[in-house]
């Protein structure tokens, strides 16, 4: 159903502008599709040829619940610290870039059992193939986590791939992404799982844009999670800065969370 949900936005929407211009310069007009970012979601544009960005990520979420864990009550709450993603881009090739980030998570039991654990989710390296101007897909491998830390634990060697998708309506931008998660360590609460997402960004001005955002995991830790997303894009000279709050639609998701994403380019490296 999600996979036709996608291909329907795809074919009845009107075709998106094409970001001519480098990641992270200076794009006149108001709405641009470089200013047009998501919160959290993938995007399905890529950096271009000789490009590199940074970016880096922060969430403080409270009110979390532990469901599946086999040892903690069904309902023991954690909050949670997450830096990261941490990490970088490259464009290799027109359409084509790769990268790395990494992530580092604080859980802090709120309940007898729940999640008290500390440290790193794991290294993940990936790709990215543009495959139009509207969607992408995006492979990636993940290891050197801890599967006592929630909301991902990780204890081996995890693939996953990401189609995410955009369009233009109006003047504003709606995008999407659908992945799976193949998990190595069979111990792992919850097993392989699915990803998903949907949102709108619309500009205010140039460098300004506001976005919400809808997401969720199909049951990465023995629970579903959902989470909607409501923020800012903000353009401050080269650094794009995405601040937000979330609120959980399901126990497994953070009753309240808020965070900040920047993004910063390192200019064009001539091939």
């Amino acid at each position: 159903m999600a996979v036709a949900a996608l291909g329907g936005l795809a074919a009845a929407l009107p075709a998106a502008a094409q970001e001519g211009a480098p990641e992270g310069s200076a794009v006149a007009g108001r709405g641009s599709a470089q200013e047009l970012r998501p919160l959290g979601l993938s995007r399905a544009s890529v950096i271009g040829l000789g490009q590199t960005e940074l970016f880096l990520g922060a969430v403080a979420e409270t009110g979390r619940e532990a469901g599946g864990r086999g040892n903690a009550p069904e309902d023991g709450d954690y909050d949670n610290f997450r830096l990261g993603p941490v990490g970088f881009r490259h464009g290799l090739m027109e359409g084509f870039e790769y990268g790395a980030y990494a992530s580092f998570a604080n859980n802090s039991a709120d309940d007898a059992g729940a999640p008290d654990e500390s440290g790193f989710e794991g290294v993940t390296g990936f790709a990215k193939l543009a495959l139009s101007e509207q969607l992408a897909v995006e492979f990636g491998a993940r290891l050197g986590g801890d599967d006592e830390l929630y909301p991902y634990p990780n204890d081996g060697l995890d693939f996953y791939v990401n189609l995410p998708l955009q369009r233009r309506i109006g003047e504003g931008l709606a995008y999407a992404e659908l992945g799976y998660t193949v998990r190595d360590d069979a111990d792992v609460p919850g097993g392989n799982y699915a990803n998903w997402g949907v949102g709108y960004a619309y500009p205010l001005d140039a460098g300004t844009t506001l976005n919400a955002e809808l997401r969720g995991d199909e049951n990465p830790t023995g629970s579903n999670h959902m989470e909607l997303l409501l923020g800012a894009g903000l353009q401050i000279e080269q650094i794009h800065l995405r601040p937000y709050v979330g609120l959980g639609v399901y126990d497994a998701s953070p009753d309240l969370a808020a965070g900040v994403s920047a993004s910063l380019p390192l200019g064009t490296v001539a091939p």
